[in-house]
């Protein structure tokens, strides 16, 4: 039985929809070549980004790094125009929908879909191009709060 995706996905971000990137909380995870590219991006040490911008999500005895979220819920990088750190955006934006969680099977796709507006529309993505975007996340680990702020 071959998976789901074998013929491609459909997906293009649609215009002012944003709702990956606020509007529920929830967290955007950075690793640590994500605090490295963003600091470079921005120009910030690594303790004044981690200050500025991120926040301490304790999971069990770890604590992980996660970027802050305004009041609404919107990430804090999202402004009017869209991501004010698009080039240098964290791992876990830069390959959504393409997530494990939601590739899980076509169940998941489709319930993904019930909120993203761009699941099924716009750009086919092959079975290829989705698998190299799989392969990105693979053995990426979020930053561990403490060993960065070490």
């Amino acid at each position: 039985m071959g998976c789901f995706y074998q013929e491609g996905l459909r997906f293009t971000c649609q215009s002012g929809c944003r709702y990956c990137c606020g509007v529920e909380p929830g967290f955007v995870f950075v690793s640590q070549d994500d605090i490295r590219r963003l600091c470079l991006y921005l120009q910030l040490s690594t303790n004044e980004f981690l200050q500025r911008y991120c926040r301490k999500v304790p999971m069990g005895s770890i604590s992980y790094v996660s970027l802050v979220e305004r009041e609404n819920h919107d990430c804090v990088f999202l402004n009017q125009q869209g991501c004010g750190v698009y080039a240098a955006r964290p791992l876990q934006c830069a390959t959504y929908p393409f997530w494990p969680t939601v590739l899980a099977d076509k169940k998941s796709w489709e319930l993904e879909a019930d909120w993203c507006p761009g699941l099924g529309k716009g750009e086919l993505h092959t079975k290829s191009e989705i698998d190299k975007l799989l392969a990105m996340r693979e053995g990426v680990e979020p930053a561990v709060w403490d060993e960065v702020f070490a």
